[in-house]
């Protein structure tokens, strides 16, 4: 699964590259702005970083929690460590369900230049919210000591 986002993520990336160079090659080498790539360029980065997102969450690459528990030492970590997951995991469904809602009631709109739904923006969101707590729920596998550095859970 893992290795499938980082694919897409890699063709998301190398989309953006090229919708991002021609409109800065059309904008100031032509002296003619292509305006469609202004906005596949922000449909782009939001899937970019919703799937980048669920990337970071499977490598348990989120600094401020990791930081805080490898820092600190105290009876219980390990619990507590599945306590945040489990808030985290919460957030998450929270986030993909009211995201779903807003995908599905905003899809009559359209993208002006490229005439696509918009829905095909907002559903990075809830894609992106649900591979995430898709990894958090695999790391409940993991072993409870592993649950306090997460980065050797996964090495």
């Amino acid at each position: 699964m893992a290795r499938l986002e980082g694919l897409l993520l890699f063709g998301i990336l190398a989309a953006l590259l090229a919708t991002l160079s021609m409109q800065v090659i059309s904008r100031f080498l032509m002296d003619f702005p292509l305006a469609w790539t202004e906005e596949l360029g922000r449909v782009l980065q939001i899937w970019l970083v919703f799937i980048g997102a669920a990337i970071g969450t499977h490598r348990c690459e989120h600094f401020v929690v990791e930081l805080f528990m490898e820092k600190v030492n105290f009876p219980g970590k390990a619990a507590v460590a599945r306590l945040i997951d489990l808030t985290t995991v919460g957030f998450f469904c929270v986030l993909v369900w009211v995201s779903a809602d807003t995908t599905i009631h905003g899809a009559g709109q359209i993208l002006p230049t490229l005439g696509i739904s918009i829905a095909w923006s907002y559903a990075a969101i809830p894609v992106g919210c649900a591979l995430m707590v898709l990894h958090f729920l695999m790391a409940v596998f993991r072993p409870l000591d592993a649950a306090a550095s997460p980065k050797e859970a996964i090495e």
